[in-house]
């Protein structure tokens, strides 16, 4: 493998990792601000989405109103 596409792999890889960490904070500051909108318990859970206690039980925010 030459120098040249050693180094355009190793940025790609940089790239990508950054955009997720900055796609993961983004996402985690708009569930946080959806439970202060709504006064509600909520967490990010990597993978899955916004949670938010319901009933006792985490849920879904995406399913929230298929349970209300």
């Amino acid at each position: 493998m030459s120098k040249r596409l050693r180094q355009a792999l190793i940025t790609l890889g940089v790239l990508l990792v950054a955009g997720l960490l900055i796609s993961s904070i983004f996402n985690r500051g708009i569930c946080s601000y959806y439970g202060y909108q709504t006064d509600r318990e909520t967490k990010y859970a990597p993978f899955v989405g916004c949670m938010v206690k319901a009933s006792g039980n985490w849920v879904l925010r995406s399913e929230l109103r298929a349970i209300q």
